[in-house]
């Protein structure tokens, strides 16, 4: 017969119990969310997805690129990561999902295993809980296969995890592992200098003799980060050119705290930045939110807590100096921040009471932002000044009937389509549009030859490649009266415009 628990520790497991009981629920809250985004566009993909589906396909039959199409930065892990994937399921919106949703999961479980170093337990569970169901941009972006956003942000919280290790008890195998993260990190976005450098620099404060162990970071972030290194060998280090700054930096610093912060807090609407529930409502939030911070600058001591606070100090530099963070309508350029901004609001959750309401709360400003993203399509993809139609079936149907294998058509319409046909039609893209008739042909002029020039060139050696534009926008006026002058025939399919050729008597020359 088993004696009864004293009333303390009754009391203690009971408490577990519950903390388990709320991480669970934000789990499943968590996926429930994200088959919600998935469901409210099925089988819809934009045109970067498009581009990243492709060179799924393109390393299937033996590419090897080191970067994003078309530029210099951007690594190219997931793509072989989608790889296998995509290899035995064949290629759709759901196989080129699967790796960016798995590692915004396996990102979850790194932000457990940092907090437990920084927070604390049942905290960093709950903080976990918390970055895996809130908020929503980062809901939504987790479903998307933009690239290299969840390489980057596992990797930062790898780089993260190790450096907390190190400091505890320096290691070979830490060290080593700690090069390879940082080389794999700089290969998938430079955005990991955003918890890297603060990172390596409290390590160095905090433990001054890891410095003697730069011999085996460096050559292990060396191998890290050679695709980069190859590549930039042999293209005259291109990754440094970043081009010009795009406005003012007081203009950058006024867009991530008026716009990009809140939104990465789920007070604001992505794409629309408008509030959620109301001005009030999610101001007086955000103030209370930066309120908090600054009590815990100020009362909190710690030195693994330390480096939590260190990096969302110095991250406004960071986003200054940035030459792409003019973009203020979604807080992408704060992926790599949001573990860490779980963690600091996950830091007081030491009771199942204040957890609960904390882990409500989020969950329903999720909640309010995804209804609000299906409601109003704020997601939703525009080209031509005009939303793109979600349904192109009649648009391929009209391709197919018509034999169309080649195309011109602005960004987000030519990946879309030339994905999803699987390269059947290749469209090309179209980015200045200053036509010309040559030879009885209406071309399109671009000295951009978009992010895969090989697609340009296919598609411009074609004399009946057609011209597609989205049905109100405003390209295709403009360019209207040059193809009925070279007498191109306008068909219309489903919220689509195309312009077929003369007919020749062969198809290409």
């Amino acid at each position: 017969m088993s004696l009864p628990l004293p009333f303390p520790a009754r009391r203690s497991t009971a408490l577990i119990e519950l903390t388990d009981a709320l991480v669970v629920f934000a789990v499943a809250a968590g996926v429930g969310l994200r088959i919600w985004i998935l469901v409210s566009s099925p089988g819809t993909v934009d045109g970067d997805e498009g581009v990243w589906g492709l060179m799924i396909r393109h390393v299937l039959d033996g590419e090897w690129p080191a970067f994003y199409w078309g530029q210099a930065y951007g690594g190219t892990q997931e793509v072989f990561l989608s790889a296998p994937v995509v290899a035995l399921f064949g290629l759709s919106p759901i196989t080129i999902r699967i790796a960016p949703i798995g590692l915004w999961a396996v990102a979850s479980v790194l932000v457990w295993r940092v907090g437990r170093r920084t927070i604390g337990e049942p905290q960093a569970r709950l903080a976990a809980g918390l970055f895996w169901l809130w908020p929503t941009y980062f809901l939504w972006k987790s479903t998307r296969a933009h690239g290299f956003y969840g390489s980057t942000l596992v990797l930062g919280l790898v780089v993260l995890l190790l450096v907390l290790r190190l400091r505890e008890r320096p290691s070979r195998r830490d060290l080593v592992l700690l090069g390879l993260a940082l080389g794999c990190g700089w290969w998938a976005s430079p955005q990991i200098a955003i918890v890297a450098l603060p990172a390596v620099v409290w390590l160095v404060w905090q433990r001054p003799g890891i410095v003697r162990g730069w011999w085996l970071i460096l050559p292990s972030a060396a191998i890290g980060a050679l695709p980069w290194l190859v590549a930039n060998v042999r293209h005259d280090w291109y990754s440094f050119d970043l081009g010009a700054n795009d406005g003012r930096r007081v203009d950058h610093l006024h867009n991530l705290f008026a716009a990009t912060l809140p939104t990465a807090l789920g007070l604001r609407l992505p794409f629309s930045l408008a509030w959620v529930g109301h001005v009030y409502l999610g101001s007086a939030l955000y103030l209370l939110a930066l309120a908090g911070f600054a009590w815990l600058l100020v009362r909190r001591r710690g030195s693994e807590l330390g480096l939590l606070t260190l990096t969302a100090l110095v991250f406004p530099a960071f986003y200054v100096i940035s030459p792409y963070t003019w973009l203020n309508v979604e807080p992408r350029y704060l992926a790599v921040l949001s573990p860490v901004l779980a963690l600091l609001v996950g830091l007081p959750l030491a009771t199942p009471r204040r957890a609960a309401a904390v882990l409500a709360v989020a969950l329903s400003l999720s909640i309010v932002g995804v209804a609000e993203l299906e409601r109003q399509r704020l997601a939703a993809a525009h080209a031509e000044k005009v939303e793109i139609p979600d349904d192109i079936s009649p648009l391929l149907r009209t391709l197919r009937q018509h034999d169309v294998k080649h195309a011109f058509a602005s960004y987000w319409v030519a990946w879309r389509l030339t994905f999803e046909t699987d390269e059947q039609t290749v469209v090309a893209t179209t980015s200045e549009y200053r036509p010309i008739i040559q030879n009885g042909r209406v071309l399109p002029r671009d000295d951009n030859q978009g992010r895969y020039p090989s697609f340009y060139r296919l598609v411009l050696r074609d004399r009946n490649a057609a011209h597609i534009f989205i049905s109100g926008g405003d390209v295709e006026a403009r360019v209207r009266p040059l193809l009925r002058r070279a007498a191109y025939r306008r068909l219309e399919a489903g919220g689509f415009l195309v312009y077929l050729p003369p007919t020749t008597g062969d198809g290409s020359e």
